[in-house]
């Protein structure tokens, strides 16, 4: 397989003071797994690297080594930059630097299929609007209107743990860093 430029992204992690895993101690674990390239974007746990393997393998390697690094199960999904791509193209363009919604996007494990998900949630007509892909639930919500999101269901759904969530402005940054080779 060739080298490919991935992102891993770890759920859970350095939220509300909980499982705590610095930035620098990170890129150290993943560089130690040997993938080149190595980078983090801010502290929600964002890896940037290049492998020749596939994103399956990539996924259970990391999470087993961040296990016996940290001390902690973290889950984590990989996305190849051409996946992250396939992710952004589907954001409705209006919805971005549209300073009226908040967006979100929810990067399903592999076991989940963001369009049967998408079926069991309510967004609230005129609060929110979603957008499903086959790895991805994509939704804005208006900002005056945060509280009476339908997406909330989501939080507290089954799936939840099997997702990780970025916002827009980060999801595109990734896109961005993806698409740009490390100096």
């Amino acid at each position: 397989m060739a080298r490919m430029r991935y992102v891993a992204l770890l759920r859970g992690i350095n939220v509300g003071g909980k499982s705590l895993v610095r930035m620098a101690a990170l890129k150290e674990c993943v560089e130690e797994l040997g993938y080149d390239d190595v980078s983090t974007f801010i502290a929600s746990g964002n890896v940037l690297f290049e492998s020749a393997k596939d994103a399956a393998k990539l996924e259970s390697e990391l999470e087993r080594a961040l296990e016996r690094r940290f001390g902690l199960p973290i889950a984590v999904v990989v996305r190849s930059r051409a996946e992250v791509g396939r992710i952004v193209k589907a954001i409705p363009p209006k919805w971005i630097g549209n300073d009226s919604l908040r967006v979100n996007v929810a990067f399903l494990r592999r076991k989940l299929d963001g369009r049967k998900l998408a079926r069991e949630l309510e967004p609230k007509e005129g609060v929110d609007e979603l957008v499903a892909t086959k790895t991805a639930l994509i939704w804005s919500t208006r900002r005056d209107a945060l509280t009476r999101s339908g997406m909330q269901k989501l939080v507290g759904g089954a799936a939840y743990k099997n997702l990780t969530v970025r916002n827009l402005n980060t999801t595109l940054k990734l896109q961005e860093l993806l698409a740009t080779k490390p100096r």
